[in-house]
């Protein structure tokens, strides 16, 4: 993936912290914590909503803002108390067609501080095409 630079991000930062995750289980405690099924890339502090379709439980969750307080591996903790809420599960038999139950970020989260630009005289690509020439030599 090449980076394409935004003013203070870099696009692949933003795609990957942006990516919707599967859920594999959720936990009814407090905090609640989300286990996703593939490695994930958000962040503290991200804030992040969900889709549960019926069949799988706690839908006290679904649609539901909350903001990621910690991250290790595939577990992610929220501001949630969820140990009140109904139990969720993937519902057995799984049916042949299902929308999977995910978590969806709804912003990009904290300041994510900006890469390097690529060459040291510029300021931004922010409405400007570099030329490769001195710094005021614009296209």
């Amino acid at each position: 993936m090449s980076i394409q630079y935004y003013p203070g991000y870099s696009q692949e930062i933003i795609e990957r912290n942006l990516t919707v995750q599967q859920i594999a289980s959720i936990s009814q405690a407090n905090p609640c914590v989300v286990t996703t099924s593939d490695p994930n890339h958000y962040i503290p502090g991200m804030k992040v909503t969900f889709q549960i379709p019926q069949p799988f439980g706690m839908q006290q969750l679904n649609r539901l803002n909350a903001q990621v307080t910690n991250v290790s591996g595939t577990a992610i903790t929220l501001n949630v108390d969820s140990s009140n809420f109904a139990p969720f599960a993937y519902p057995s038999p799984l049916p042949s067609a299902y929308t999977p139950p995910s978590m969806i970020p709804y912003s990009s989260g904290p300041y994510l501080p900006p890469l390097p630009l690529p060459f040291g005289n510029q300021d931004s690509f922010e409405g400007v095409q570099y030329n490769g020439g001195s710094p005021g030599d614009f296209i």
